[in-house]
């Protein structure tokens, strides 16, 4: 650590141990839009010349807009303080990372709970990475590990995968976190396992977030020792934002106090208790849930179209359409397949119609469970054009894409009731 902090100059210094002691700097850099456009550029022109062969070139042919959209640049200007080489340097970085838990076919899509499998999930619902619902005394996000928590083994990529999920939903949904930053915090200063502290490898630093200070807490001695020295892990540049601390759970909480961050955001119900609380983690989860399914449910099927078209076919299968199948897009309302999804829609319309939302949500899955059961696909269009359906390449859409197909049929056979309510 003193080595790290003697190749600042005394200006980093002071604005490192000032962040890190949640002493907010007023300085807003965006307020400038000039200065803003001017970094835009040069992350662009700098991009330029150190993309060729990188993951980087496969997403911009995906989906050129999103890569190269304003919001999704800023990320990671954010993140590396309008720094814009390291910042172009990092959005290879997190395209490299993305494609290697994800695959390539998403490296440009917002990754959902529809993308997790089973273990990532209970690794989610463990709650062994929280979002706290308190902020540091600059009002900064606060992100808690508990490796006590851990009650069972989990594959490596399933941890980081359910860890990318988190983090990515906290970033980009607040521009707040984006510019003030986060502070991350592992505990490890309660009751656990011996094997417990093993499996928390990878907090994904390549992720766009500004890590305006890291702290880990350990109230057994070794562990202390053996992740002190773990701070050379750590890339070079959050080195002196870092902090290890050894004591009993209430020692650990003083010391995080010191740095500006309240005992309550990591025990919220005390610190006398032997487990942290689950409460507002659960909540959160479910929340997340109830927002992804509404997103399912309400969503348009021209822009669930619009965003999987330059999406490219990764299996190398080449799908033959069957009847029975639902298809996407233009000219496939005769499919037998599309035909069976509407009479399904239609028997239950009535009960869709006088539904609470979460039963319209499961009423739209039991419909896609259906066309499965009768060996149905939902296929989308892999390339674009007017060809013929029989010329076209296919491949099969998400639980999540279907679900979308589903209430947009609901939505479009309710429109023409509704007129015809109004009329008369």
């Amino acid at each position: 650590l003193a080595s790290s902090m003697a190749q600042l100059n005394v200006q980093q210094r002071e604005i490192v141990l000032e962040e890190l002691h949640g002493i907010r700097n007023s300085d807003n850099p965006e307020s400038n839009p000039a200065s803003v456009h001017m970094w835009l550029q040069l992350l662009d022109a700098h991009l330029q010349n150190i993309k060729q062969g990188t993951v980087y070139e496969v997403a911009e042919t995906m989906d050129y807009d999103q890569v190269t959209s304003q919001s999704f640049r800023l990320m990671f200007l954010r993140a590396n303080r309008y720094d814009y080489q390291a910042a172009a340097v990092h959005i290879i970085k997190y395209f490299e990372l993305k494609q290697s838990l994800f695959g390539q076919g998403k490296l440009t899509r917002q990754i959902t709970l529809a993308d997790l499998n089973h273990d990532e999930k209970d690794y989610l619902e463990s709650g062994i990475l929280q979002i706290s619902t308190k902020r540091d005394r600059s009002g900064r996000g606060i992100i808690v590990v508990f490796p006590s928590l851990r009650k069972r083994e989990f594959d490596a990529k399933a941890m980081l995968r359910a860890r990318y999920y988190i983090m990515m939903s906290m970033i980009l949904e607040s521009e707040e976190h984006q510019k003030n930053g986060v502070i991350m915090i592992y505990f490890s200063a309660l009751p656990s396992q011996p094997n417990q502290h093993a499996s928390q490898q990878g907090a994904l630093w390549d992720l766009p977030i500004f890590y305006a200070g890291i702290h880990a807490c350990f109230n057994d001695l070794s562990s202390y020792i053996l992740n002190s020295v773990g701070v050379l892990r750590l890339p070079f540049a959050l080195r002196p934002r870092m902090r290890v601390h050894y004591g009993s759970c209430m020692d650990c909480l003083y010391k995080l106090s010191s740095f500006g961050i309240p005992k309550e955001a990591i025990m919220p119900d005390g610190s006398s208790s032997n487990e942290p609380s689950l409460n507002d983690h659960l909540e959160w989860y479910r929340q997340r849930r109830e927002l992804e399914l509404t997103y399912v449910s309400e969503e348009s099927d021209a822009e669930t179209i619009q965003s999987i078209a330059s999406t490219p076919t990764t299996t190398g299968v080449i799908i033959i359409p069957r009847p029975v199948d639902v298809l996407f897009g233009p000219g496939s309302r005769k499919n037998d397949g599309n035909v069976l999804m509407r009479n399904l829609v239609l028997a239950k319309l009535d009960e869709y119609n006088a539904s609470t939302k979460r039963k319209k949500i499961q009423l739209t899955e039991s419909i896609v469970d259906d066309i499965s059961k009768k060996g149905g696909r939902f296929l989308k269009q892999s390339g674009g054009g007017n060809e013929e359906t029989t010329t076209k390449e296919w491949e099969e859409a998400s639980h999540t894409e279907a679900c979308r197909k589903i209430a947009h049929t609901f939505r479009n056979i309710r429109r023409p009731s509704r007129a015809k309510k109004t009329s008369s």
